[in-house]
């Protein structure tokens, strides 16, 4: 008898003690033995469940072994320098996604590593390479020789549900083919984990299935022994499990790996809108739509005030931006917007930053500043490792208005207006709508990346006037 047919079974005798004659109920009452039987019957039911599961997707889930090697140059007593190697080891988990040896796990598990080796169910090893990672979503794929591979399969995570059982399956504290059990506690979780700017548009699968140190990169399965999510993270005072474990969805982790394959990298999402921002912050009006972009071969039109992305309230151009740039390129986003007074959706396919940044197409990815004609965008997406600065970025320069007549130029980086620092559009947004004068010293800086992604910046005050 299969375990779901155990399963009913046990289901039907119980509701058939709530159908039974007042004799019977009376009998069964008074027979406590029949009663722990039938609690027993279940209990090995629900049992079978977990062992059935866990059997038919540890073959899939691997244990991998980091090892990042450092040079460092130190000094002696005597103040000779001398070369030694810094050597660090980790822990974590994957699960095998394909037959032919791609392995997803999270960016963190492999990150910094000069060497990778995997441990698959049967024990054997593969030296691993690094096919792609994201490390805005934590996610990374890996590459092994070897095929015939017993290849993990996946559910749909978005229809997942609170209350339901899940496993966690993974190596904790090194611990290989370690399984632990709970329920999905909570969906739609933000933690911040690359940047805590992208912390209102995570997805998290929530579970109080212990999760643990080294259980990073393995799966959380449902009871079909299917993958419904990545195991990301946990929330511990101590370092260890305290019924608070997240996991990537498999939706998500699915695209970002099927992207991480077939193009070794994941990039932002862009839409090709301008934005303006609301005086009380309820929405965002779409401000211009640039031609031959995703916005521009959507329903959305100018004029139109985003309330919504993708089930996610926006009040400012700020989250708005983030939402686009956190959506995958090639998904689909839906938009609640509000035209005429109506409220409708509107979906768009999310496009690529870099093919937006190659064709020249940036400066319809920002914010207007009306007052001083031009558009500005947060550092982080214009720069390769833009979370690094805190500013507002010009990116485009109106002919004529007060930002040219002042000298200032497309990847100018203002960082303080008057005094008061800005750390992002929404800032500088907000501080220009309030200006009362007709002019303002802007603290400008002008960068230039070099090869390694590095900034090195001139600086200089401006007198703006409008």
């Amino acid at each position: 008898m299969s375990h779901r047919t155990s399963v009913l079974a046990a289901l039907v005798a119980a509701a058939g003690l709530c159908l039974a004659s007042p004799v019977a109920l009376a009998q069964t009452a008074t027979d406590p033995t029949d009663t722990v039987q039938q609690e027993r019957a279940f209990a090995r039911s629900l049992s079978r469940a977990f062992q059935a599961a866990a059997k038919s997707a540890d073959p899939a889930v691997v244990h991998i072994k980091s090892l990042a090697e450092r040079p460092v140059v130190q000094r002696d007593f005597f103040g000779r320098t001398y070369e030694r190697t810094l050597k660090r080891s980790g822990l974590g988990s994957g699960v095998i996604v394909r037959d032919d040896g791609y392995i997803l796990t999270n960016n963190h598990v492999i990150e910094d590593s000069t060497s990778l080796l995997v441990r698959l169910a049967d024990g054997t090893e593969h030296a691993a390479e690094i096919v792609g990672t994201d490390e805005l979503r934590d996610l990374a794929v890996l590459k092994i020789a070897a095929s015939g591979l017993p290849a993990a399969s996946f559910a749909d995570s978005d229809a997942i549900e609170v209350g339901q059982w899940v496993i966690a399956l993974g190596s904790p504290f090194g611990f290989e083919r370690t399984v632990t059990a709970g329920i999905v506690s909570a969906k739609g979780r933000g933690l911040g984990i690359a940047s805590d700017e992208f912390k209102d548009f995570e997805e998290f699968i929530q579970t109080d299935a212990a999760i643990n140190p080294g259980n990073s990169g393995g799966p959380l399965i449902d009871l079909e022994g299917r993958v419904v999510g990545i195991n990301t993270a946990i929330f511990s005072r101590g370092g260890g499990s305290v019924g608070l474990g997240f996991a990537t969805p498999a939706n998500l982790a699915q695209e970002v790996m099927t992207s991480l394959i077939e193009r070794g990298t994941v990039d932002r999402g862009y839409l090709g809108v301008r934005m303006r921002e609301l005086a009380d912050q309820s929405g965002v009006e779409i401000a211009g739509i640039q031609d031959d972009t995703p916005a521009a071969g959507s329903s959305l039109r100018e004029g139109d005030i985003v309330r919504r992305f993708n089930g996610r309230a926006v009040g400012t151009t700020e989250q708005l931006m983030r939402a686009i740039q956190f959506a995958l390129p090639g998904s689909r986003a839906e938009l609640v917007v509000e035209r005429s007074g109506a409220a409708r959706t509107v979906s768009v396919e999310v496009g690529d930053l870099t093919t937006a940044r190659l064709a020249g197409l940036m400066e319809f990815n920002g914010t207007e500043i009306d007052r001083l004609g031009m558009i500005v965008a947060d550092p982080a997406a214009v720069f390769t490792r833009g979370d690094e600065l805190q500013g507002a970025v010009v990116m485009h320069v109106r002919a004529g208005g007060p930002a040219a007549e002042a000298g200032l130029q497309s990847n100018d980086l203002v960082e303080s207006v008057d005094g008061e620092p800005i750390g992002s559009t929404h800032d500088l947004a907000r501080v220009m709508a309030g200006a009362e004068h007709g002019s303002a010293t802007l603290v400008i800086r002008r960068p230039v990346q070099d090869r390694q992604g590095r900034f090195q910046m001139s600086r200089g005050n401006t007198v703006i006037r409008w």
